[in-house]
């Protein structure tokens, strides 16, 4: 029993080891999980319109990764791009001490040895249009996870948001399958006559095979 309890032990003092405790802050506050930055295009050095997580005249003011008892650990992140409407715009994401530009990807993982803080650096450069560029970022460290959104936006917020509002809703709308008595169906039926629902709009199916 004894032996027991002392495995038990050294298991939690493991744990713990590993439960680095870690945050994402942006322009100095805290961000809870899951929480997004939303960063408007801006002129950049170049006269070139960019959005950047970390500005160059003061980056520690941008999307910083922090690691809250000041110790080391490995960590691994994760990048994806969800929805990108930028023409021309270069990619580049900076972070561990490692820069990649990221080209057509829409997902990029870095591993590194996390201290003290780091930046994120994400950058799109050479933004020609108007659109948005909507990622999330992933990074685990030990067994804790946390992720953070970008949100980069060139021109009007409002009308771009109603355009992901309305792609949401899209995606959300699913069919449903019926037979002629009302009875729902698990799949769409191979052949005879069904009615299909979607979202607010019921059809029915002639016989197909």
């Amino acid at each position: 029993m004894k032996k027991l309890f002392t495995l038990c032990l050294s298991l939690i003092a493991g744990l713990s080891a590993w439960a680095q405790g870690f945050v994402f802050q942006y322009q100095g506050e805290t961000l809870p999980d899951d929480a997004t930055v939303i960063i408007a295009a801006e002129e950049d050095l170049f006269g070139d319109m960019s959005c950047e997580t970390n500005n160059a005249m003061n980056p520690y003011d941008g999307l910083v990764l922090k690691l809250l008892n000041g110790m080391s650990a490995p960590a691994t992140a994760t990048l994806e791009i969800t929805h990108n409407s930028f023409d021309g715009a270069a990619l580049q994401w900076c972070m561990g001490g490692e820069c990649t530009a990221l080209g057509n990807q829409t997902s990029f993982t870095k591993r590194f040895t996390m201290e003290g803080s780091r930046l994120v650096q994400f950058d799109a450069i050479g933004i020609t249009n108007e659109g948005y560029l909507s990622a999330t970022l992933k990074v685990t460290i030990g067994l804790e996870s946390h992720q953070a959104n970008i949100l980069f936006v060139n021109g009007d917020y409002d009308s771009i948001n109603e355009i992901k509002n309305e792609k949401e809703k899209m995606k959300n709308r699913q069919e449903v399958f019926y037979d002629l008595h009302g009875r729902r169906l698990p799949s769409r039926p191979s052949s005879g006559m069904y009615i299909i629902k979607s979202g607010e709009y019921i059809k029915k199916i002639s016989p197909f095979k």
